[in-house]
């Protein structure tokens, strides 16, 4: 009996070691790891105890930026949900310490209108401005119950109402109406301040600003039906005019802003605008075998990427969206058939080149993997096909596998958007934010280990949703 209790003295610490591998979650684990490569990255802002900023890149010289897309506010959205999903204590410091940073860069226009831009294209923008980083706050808030962080939102998106331009009650800021730089974006953060905070005039500006989306669309005639016009949307820049169809700069974003502000606020001419581009959009559909894709603009050779960017997995979201809305079996058939392409996309790009060699696809959540288990997570959710929820997690688990182990800290470098890209020559230079960086990697991971939940518990930027709150009366 001694002999046998040696024996399982000896074992069973080797079962529970056994036990505990078994039971790793490597996408838990590999969030935790980008969490703390992340904090690696930060550095202290100048003058304020405790307060951080971030790189756009690791070993960047460049100055720190606040907004979405290469700088903290992005950041910050990914934190608070690793600190809310995993109960993370280090996401939950770094989160508070981003946020004082954030605080720290706020100052005033010339008008003394609180900003954290320095004017120019996009200052009001999602992506490129103080849209993007009351958005930042407003997770916060929601996630925390964060009284100050709701205030600094609601802040900015009163100086947003007041820096606008009104056109007999067409609101806007810029010439461009995208999702990334220009109205449409900044619309549905107003959108998503107002139904947060109850304050009906952040509703009701943006509803205004679709107003003057509808004013400045691009009527193009129906291919079925001559007689009818369509609604598009042109990205002018730099001097020249692109018609980008994709979701983060053309008619796809814009008129999902235009169906997310209908839905909280019954207007039908909003409405019937999101419908049209969407019409649009059917219409001009390249079928390839079971998918549908988009060209990537209307200028050069015609190019089709799988992303969020310029990709079905954007522009599937309009689709999903209005499918929730109306109950058109369409538009889920034209979602489901661009995660179709993407499905091809994906295999295409597996593909080993005659010396055995694999390409390596970007990871972003912008133009790569990261964007793709995002949408497919929404899908699986909206569909309940468990083949959805399979490709989110094989998407997955490249991004698990393509992970760079730094110590104990995980990090990603970027690669070309179209497939067949070649492998960068060595780690340097791996990006820390939302959208092209370990941020939006780690946080399409976090999606993941929530995908079985009913209720998702993740609270990211407001052109994510594919579910409509029903209108107020």
């Amino acid at each position: 009996m001694r002999h046998l209790a040696t024996l399982l003295a000896l074992a069973l610490p080797q079962l529970v070691v056994a036990q505990e591998v078994a039971t790793t979650d490597p996408h838990r684990e590999t969030v935790r790891g980008a969490i703390a490569w992340i904090a690696r990255q930060a550095v202290p802002v100048a003058g304020v105890d405790g307060a951080i900023a971030f790189p756009g890149s690791e070993g960047s010289k460049q100055e720190p930026q606040s907004i979405v897309y290469g700088g903290g506010a992005g950041i910050l959205i990914f934190l608070e949900n690793a600190a809310a999903v995993l109960d993370d204590a280090t996401a939950r410091d770094l989160a508070d310490r981003t946020a004082k940073g954030l605080r720290a860069a706020r100052h005033t226009d010339g008008g003394d209108k609180v900003t954290w831009s320095n004017g120019g294209m996009g200052s009001a923008g999602l992506y490129t401005g103080d849209a993007g980083i009351g958005q930042a706050f407003l997770v916060r808030h929601v996630l925390r119950k964060d009284a100050e962080a709701l205030a600094v939102a609601v802040e900015i998106g009163e100086s947003l109402l007041q820096r606008a331009r009104d056109d007999d009650g067409a609101l806007s800021w810029d010439e461009i109406p995208d999702i990334i730089y220009g109205n449409a974006g900044t619309a549905l953060f107003l959108l998503e301040l107002g139904l947060t905070s109850e304050q009906q005039r952040f509703v009701d500006a943006a509803r205004n600003v679709g107003r003057g989306l509808l004013r400045d669309a691009v009527r193009v005639a129906s291919k079925a039906d001559p007689a009818r016009q369509l609604s598009t949307w042109v990205l002018t820049m730099r001097g020249r005019t692109l018609h980008m169809p994709n979701f983060s700069h053309g008619t796809a974003g814009v008129a999902y802003a235009l169906a997310r502000v209908a839905a909280a606020t019954g207007d039908a001419a909003l409405l019937q605008g999101a419908k049209d581009g969407a019409e649009w959009l059917l219409e001009n559909a390249v079928v390839d075998g079971e998918g549908l894709k988009w060209m990537h603009s209307d200028r050069g050779r015609p190019i089709y990427m799988g992303g969020w960017c310029h990709g079905p997995v954007g522009t599937g979201r309009l689709f999903l969206l209005l499918h929730a809305m109306t109950g058109e079996a369409r538009y889920l058939d034209a979602a489901t058939k661009g995660a179709r392409f993407t499905i091809d996309y994906a295999a295409n790009a597996e593909k080993a080149a005659p010396d055995g060699t694999k390409p390596y696809v970007p990871p972003s959540l912008c133009c790569g993997v990261a964007g793709v288990v995002d949408f497919f997570c929404d899908l699986a959710r909206v569909t309940k096909d468990p083949a959805h929820a399979a490709f989110a997690r094989k998407a997955g688990e490249y991004l698990i596998e393509t992970a760079i182990a730094d110590g104990d800290g995980r990090k990603w470098k970027n690669g070309q958007s179209v497939p067949g890209g070649p492998v960068a020559a060595d780690s340097k230079g791996c990006n820390v934010d939302l959208m092209l960086g370990a941020a939006g990697e780690a946080l399409a991971l976090l999606r993941l280990t929530t995908l079985d939940r009913e209720v998702d518990p993740v609270r990211s930027l407001p052109d994510r949703s594919v579910t409509a709150p029903a209108a107020k009366k």
